[in-house]
Order: structure tokens, then sequence, then C-alpha cells
């Protein structure tokens, strides 16, 4: 099957086997995504395709292609409603974020706090018995990063990368090491808090995904969990679930 993980910034495409092993990935900047080129992506062996995205006028475009393309085409939220009591309001939810629940609820034990970091991220909370009780939008590493980047005195774009450097000498680790810092943190006092909340064991892992959490990853304490393809997992479960 093709798994496709649409976002804000990127389209994620991943062909998996039978046995849910990604086999071949691509990825396509949402501001260049159209339906010739997605038509071109998706060409070839009659996969079945299943779309988990939370752009309405990218959705439109796979709305097109199910129609012309002679194979299965399966719209979470559309054709395929993700099986998991909700009490966010479902108009405003992303089905990323339901997708991604229902994943560790299916394949981690006692999961209730998932982090994706996207072009948001997203601090999700599942309650004692697996159902999605909602949770918090923070700013995306790359978000934050283009914004100082558009007021930092630099010729050249800034990109997201690793710095050792306790106490940076120039702009670009110094923005880099304070994202690095400053999210660690952020997201350390919230677990925190909201392990508290939950009455939660201070060693309950913490299931995290996301491309961009390996930039800080390192500054999280305690027990996480990285799971980088989460939401593609979901989209081969619900796919079990609608076979072609």
């Amino acid at each position: 099957m093709i798994a496709v993980d649409v976002g804000n910034t990127s389209l994620h495409f991943l062909w998996l086997d039978r046995r849910g092993r990604i086999t071949k990935t691509k990825i396509v900047p949402t501001s260049d995504a159209s339906l010739s080129g997605i038509k071109g992506i998706c060409s070839g062996k009659k996969e079945s395709i299943v779309v988990c995205s939370v752009v309405p006028g990218i959705t439109e475009i796979f709305r097109k292609i199910k129609k012309e393309f002679n194979r299965n085409t399966y719209i979470v939220g559309e054709d395929i409603k993700v099986p998991i009591k909700s009490s966010y309001n479902r108009h405003h939810i992303g089905m990323d974020r339901l997708v991604a629940a229902y994943a560790a609820k299916k394949i981690y034990k006692n999961a209730r706090i998932i982090i994706d970091f996207g072009t948001a991220i997203t601090f999700d909370i599942l309650s004692k018995d697996g159902d999605y009780e909602g949770g918090l939008i923070l700013p995306g590493l790359g978000s934050t990063l283009k914004v100082l980047s558009s007021c930092a005195l630099l010729p050249k774009k800034i990109e997201l990368h690793k710095t050792t450097t306790l106490v940076p000498k120039d702009t670009k680790d110094s923005i880099n090491r304070g994202i690095a810092e400053g999210f660690s943190a952020m997201l350390n006092s919230l677990i925190e808090k909201y392990k508290k909340i939950l009455k939660l064991n201070k060693n309950a892992k913490i299931i995290i995904t996301g491309g961009d959490a390996r930039f800080v990853l390192p500054g999280l304490k305690g027990a996480v969990i990285f799971d980088r393809f989460l939401v593609i997992k979901g989209l081969f479960l619900l796919a079990e679930e609608f076979p072609s």
C-alpha cells in the first residue's frame, strides 16, 4: 500500500509491504504538490492508497485521484473513520492527531501522552481506556526557525542543525541551540505537569513522533519512545481493517 501523510509543510509518501515494512519513501513540499505530480507518484502498481490529510486543497486532489484511479483509495475521516472515542471537537481536530493516538493505543500498552513534532507540535492525551481526550498545540521547530530567520541579519536561510557548543558564538548556532534547549525545557515542564495531572508514574513512557523530534530528544528527561512513523503505522493498521 501507499500511505500518505499530508502536513502543512510536506507530503510524505511511504510504500509499505504486507507486513507494514517501509520499502520506499518520497517527500514533496506541500507548496509544490499538484494533481499531475501526485498522480505521477502514485501511478504504476495498483496498491491501495491511504491518505491522512490536514490540508483541504490536497485532500481535494486525492478525491479527484480516487475518482480517476481504478484502485482503492481511502481518505481518513471520509472513507475511513478512526475507531477511537474522542472528546475533542471533530470539526477542529486534524486527522493526524487521531491517527497517531490510535496507533499509540494499539502499539504501546498504557500510552497516555503522545507528542508529534510537525509544522506544529501537538501534545495529546489519552484516557486510561485509550480514548482521545485532547491536548495542546505549540509552535513547531521549523516554523519557529522560519520566524527567527526572517529577523536575523543573515544572508542565507538558517537550517535546523545540531550544535554541541554550550555557548554559541554566531547567530546560526545561537538560534539552533536556543530552539533545542528551549523546546526541550518547555516540553520537560509540560510532561512533568501532565504526569501529575494524569497521576502517572514518573517512569511512564512518553510517545514521541515526527522528524524534527531528533533535535529535541537528547534534552528530554525520563522514559521516551521515539517512533518517527507513528502516523504511518496508524494508516497501515487502519488499512488492515479496510482491505483492498
